[in-house]
């Protein structure tokens, strides 16, 4: 009985979700490709400020095409990098531009 509840009320999230959580999930699936593609570890602004990380590089990668040819462009620049951590903030298309943009930042260790 448990088991069809909890199917029940997961099956109503799922359908009352709003765009934003299709958007969370096209930036999940496209980090879960990147990991397995790119050799740093993908971090957070947070974790990075915590860590007392040195910022390294920051550039933005747009794709006119799709949320997957932005991926793929992140994973090609990521995988010349030799900096062992990065963070990607992405930013919602605007009805002006349509465009998938995200901001990635490259970091290194703490120098001492």
């Amino acid at each position: 009985m448990k088991n069809i509840l909890w199917i029940m009320l997961f099956g109503a999230s799922a359908a009352f979700a709003s765009n934003d959580v299709v958007v969370d999930s096209t930036a999940d699936k496209i980090s879960e490709e990147l990991a397995a593609e790119v050799k740093s570890q993908r971090i957070t602004l947070d974790q990075a400020k915590e860590m007392d990380l040195n910022r390294a590089e920051t550039y933005e990668v747009v794709s006119t095409v799709s949320a997957d040819n932005l991926e793929m462009q992140i994973a090609e620049k990521l995988k010349e990098s030799i900096m062992p951590y990065y963070s990607i903030e992405y930013n919602d298309p605007t009805s002006d531009n349509e465009s998938y943009v995200a901001t990635v930042t490259e970091y290194f260790g703490k120098v001492e």
